[in-house]
């Protein structure tokens, strides 16, 4: 993220203003695929799901059962 800085991250910090834009988002979201050996269905590839950090780890906890 182009924007964020060195400390962590919270999760109403809004993807965003972090500097993440379409093309971040396509790169996002293959890093996390491959990282965690899933594949985010269609239907949750919207803006809502990449909106904050925590609508993103919502998102991962829904589809990725070790994050539950």
């Amino acid at each position: 993220m182009p924007y964020a800085d060195s400390g962590e991250l919270a999760a109403h910090d809004e993807l965003g203003a972090l500097g993440l834009d379409s093309m971040g988002v396509v790169r996002l979201l293959v890093e996390v695929e491959d990282a965690y050996g899933i594949e985010l269905p269609d239907e949750l590839l919207n803006e809502s799901t990449f909106a904050t950090v925590g609508s993103l780890w919502q998102t991962l906890a829904n589809v990725w059962p070790p994050l539950r």
